[in-house]
């Protein structure tokens, strides 16, 4: 087998020293038998094959090769293992997380003859649990490795659990799987984006996370939440048989009602059914066959869709456009003709629910599509474009009095929500998921521009209670322009760049930063069910739609986009 280096432009006591040893090839996986019970993902797509130690090697070599042998991820990380004492190979936990090098260099020095630190650049991490969170800057951390002499060679006593590894490594080895969960009232599913190893152990370690619960920051059993009851246990690992990935739990789940096991089932098939080859589930208790229906398409909403076409205001009226010609939602003429009266500047519209929010330039509307006429809610100045939320809030922002206020249609009551800290009281941009458990926010800090997404947590009527500590994301650019959700789990925003170029970026939350191009002068976006559904209006009313690697103009021109709910 050829085996090759991969430069990873290491400086160690000021000489270059090649890193990551790895070699990358397709491997050779048989079929599965047909009815022979095989363990879920068993076929990998890229394989590396670092080096083990030399003998003779330097304390230093050592740990560089052992942080290198981080990409051999099969038998348990093997190979790796080598460098270590029987004791620390025992103990180490490369599972415990991943540390992503940025394009800087990696430095290590010598603090005794059995002390060695390394600092690594990085600018994105995964945790234990597969979350993982990217930075647009890179930062240092730093790595303690204590050594010993073992049969005449360096091993390493002491490492810090998890591996390194630079990011074609780390998409060559790990994959990207969504998780289902459900809002608070689970009358949605949520999605939880996690990254596993594509090996054998993914279908588990997927089953794992989804008993363990939502990720920290999505507030587990307050803004989303899981049917698995915390004492439920796997009896062993997640197996396929033809299609079906067999589920195997301890005997605590039998304690679970009917409808919570219809809820586990279909957590398990909106998960597991993503893995190649997967396209059903078979629950079991030690063994024996679980009968597990799942809940009726209305009883739980799998994905919040939209129209794939832009919902825009042209010519004083609002619609979907297709083909140049404008076609309202269905049941709104009324919300029609409040438009065509108000002549409004920005807008909301959830076609399920039968609602709209309408910004003008003396404030916000909402009424429902049954309403005769809009109700006046918000009359600060200086307010951003309104978000609205598929249990009937209207969510509202002045940029001159600062302060986030929810209405509910139909009720019409006005009260102020507490911001996070951590979110700027004068953001200029928000939007509510369509699932209703999280909020993005968009502003200007000193330090750049600043993308916030929180937690909601609602009572039993679905009035937003109060927002979770935010993530918190740098975002490359000057000037802070629109958000917007683009699917249930991404958002894309609008930039300004300087000298009249608006980016388009998207952040797809438990995943990484994508730059989509530049829009001279790009006023607003608007999200669908796909990226491809995005949509982008400049200043001038062009319309543009992502096309491979371009953005399209549109012959026709609008006055601007609603967002759609």
């Amino acid at each position: 087998m050829t085996r090759f280096r991969r430069a990873c432009a290491s400086v160690l006591a000021a000489a270059l020293v090649t890193v990551l040893a790895a070699c990358a090839q397709i491997p050779l996986s048989g079929s599965v038998e047909q009815g022979e019970p095989q363990e879920a993902g068993e076929a990998q797509s890229v394989r590396y094959y670092p080096d083990g130690p030399f003998s003779g090697a330097t304390q230093e070599e050592i740990v560089l090769g052992f942080i290198d042998a981080g990409t051999g991820a099969q038998n348990d990380f093997a190979t790796a293992r080598e460098f270590l004492t029987d004791e620390a190979a025992e103990s180490w936990r490369p599972e415990a997380g991943v540390l992503l090098m940025s394009d800087g260099q990696v430095s290590s020095r010598a603090e005794s003859d059995t002390e060695v630190v390394v600092s690594v650049p990085i600018n994105g991490t995964l945790d234990e649990h597969g979350f993982y969170q990217e930075s647009p800057t890179s930062s240092t951390k730093t790595l303690e490795f204590r050594l010993e002499m073992v049969g005449g060679e360096w091993r390493i006593a002491e490492a810090p659990d998890g591996i390194v590894l630079i990011r074609q490594a780390f998409t060559d080895l790990y994959g990207a799987r969504p998780l289902t969960f459900f809002d608070g009232a689970q009358q949605f599913t949520a999605s939880d984006l996690r990254w596993f190893l594509d090996d054998s152990r993914a279908a588990t370690r997927m089953v794992e996370e989804l008993i363990a619960g939502p990720a920290e920051w999505m507030l587990p059993g307050e803004s989303v939440t899981s049917a698995f009851p915390a004492n439920v246990e796997l009896v062993d690992a997640v197996r396929i048989n033809g299609q079906t990935a067999v589920v195997n739990f301890s005997d605590s789940i039998s304690n679970a009602s009917p409808g919570a096991l219809s809820l586990m089932r279909l957590q398990l098939e909106e998960s597991l059914t993503q893995l190649d080859g997967v396209a059903s589930v078979e629950m079991q208790v030690n063994g024996a066959k679980l009968d597990v229906a799942l809940p009726a398409s209305d009883e739980v909403i799998r994905t919040a869709d939209v129209n794939p076409s832009p919902l825009v205001q042209q010519d004083g009226t609002l619609g979907y456009l297709s083909g140049g010609t404008l076609e309202p939602p269905v049941g709104s003429e009324n919300a029609v003709a409040e438009v065509e009266r108000l002549n409004p500047i920005r807008g909301a519209v959830s076609a399920s629910r039968g609602t709209i929010a309408l910004l003008t330039s003396e404030g916000t509307y909402g009424m429902s599509f049954e309403d005769e006429s809009a109700t006046f809610i918000d009359a600060r100045g200086g307010q951003v474009e309104p978000a609205l939320d598929n249990w009937d809030w209207v969510w509202t922002q002045s940029t001159t009095q600062t302060g986030l206020y929810i209405t509910r249609i139909g009720e019409y009551q006005t009260l102020e929500i507490r911001l996070p800290d951590e979110v700027s009281d004068d953001f200029i941009s928000h939007q509510v998921s369509r699932d209703g458990t999280k909020i993005a926010f968009l502003y200007d800090t000193d330090e750049g521009v600043e993308l916030a997404v929180s937690p909601i947590i609602r009572d039993e009527t679905g009035m937003p209670i109060t927002l979770g500590d935010p993530l918190v994301l740098g975002v490359s650019g000057d000037q802070a322009s629109d958000v917007a959700w683009v699917d249930g789990g991404s958002v894309a925003m609008l930039v300004d760049g300087g000298e009249g170029t608006t980016e388009v970026q998207l952040y797809r939350l438990g995943g990484e930063f994508t730059m989509f191009g530049s829009i001279p002068n790009a006023m607003q976006v608007a999200g669908s069910n796909t990226l491809q559904g995005m949509r982008v209006v400049d200043r001038q009313g062009t319309l543009y739609a992502p096309r491979t690697s371009r953005w399209q103009a549109a012959s026709t021109t609008i006055t601007f986009l609603y967002a759609q709910v």
